[in-house]
């Protein structure tokens, strides 16, 4: 099943579920868009390392690579509020941009640097549990990602320079928990942690889960 059938089918499975529940009143906009930023958490950087120095060694070059696990974070996101238990909701995150660096042992002594860049075009399910007068609301998000990853990274020993360029684009599980707090009508903030499975290809790029911890505002159309 190729991407694109993937996020229709589900796309198409929750509005047929969930349209029964709009019940929203009738001064209340189901529409609201925002974004935030936030701290990203590669779990895995080493499965990414490992890939790049088998790259390397293909093309002659002995290495050991180390990978950066963190970075900043955005996204920006859109979404329709079917009632105030249940929303749909569509974003984009760019999930870091990791920097690695390459000790070189053969054919000689050198280094090597390369960056691990990864993004994301999600579709998920929200549900909300109000806590204290429809203002505030705990959250749980469940959906599917389609992750893109692009590896650029370079190690040179002596006279000798290999070349890692690799990409991966996948679909994968979405899930996220938080908190959500309404200053207005139409305006609010919200605290998030969100944990994309498997970004990347384990034999080709390399393989990990990245958590996002973010803040982010809300503004209903």
């Amino acid at each position: 099943m190729n991407v694109t059938r993937w996020i229709v089918t589900a796309m198409l499975a929750t509005t047929t579920f969930l349209l029964p529940a709009c019940v929203l009143a009738a001064d209340e906009s189901p529409w609201y868009g925002g974004a935030g930023v936030g701290h990203s958490d590669a779990k895995r950087p080493g499965s990414w390392a490992e890939q790049a120095d088998l790259a390397f060694r293909g093309q002659g070059v002995t290495s050991l690579t180390t990978i950066n696990s963190g970075d900043t974070s955005w996204k920006l996101f859109g979404g329709y509020q079917y009632n105030e238990h249940v929303a749909v909701e569509a974003a984009y995150a760019r999930l870091g941009k990791y920097g690695g660096s390459s000790r070189v042992t053969a054919p000689a002594a050198g280094s090597g640097a390369g960056t691990w860049d990864a993004s994301a075009f999600s579709l998920a399910a929200v549900g909300s549990l109000p806590i204290h007068e429809n203002r505030v609301a705990a959250t749980g998000k469940l959906g599917l990602a389609y992750t893109h990853l692009d590896v650029n990274a370079t190690a040179t020993g002596g006279a000798l320079t290999a070349v890692s360029n690799q990409s991966n684009d996948r679909v994968n599980l979405l899930l996220g928990v938080g908190i959500r707090f309404d200053l207005t009508k139409k305006f609010g903030v919200r605290a998030e942690y969100e944990h994309y499975t498997n970004v990347g290809d384990a034999s080709k790029t390399g393989q990990t889960a990245i958590a996002i911890w973010s803040l982010g505002g809300y503004f209903r159309f």
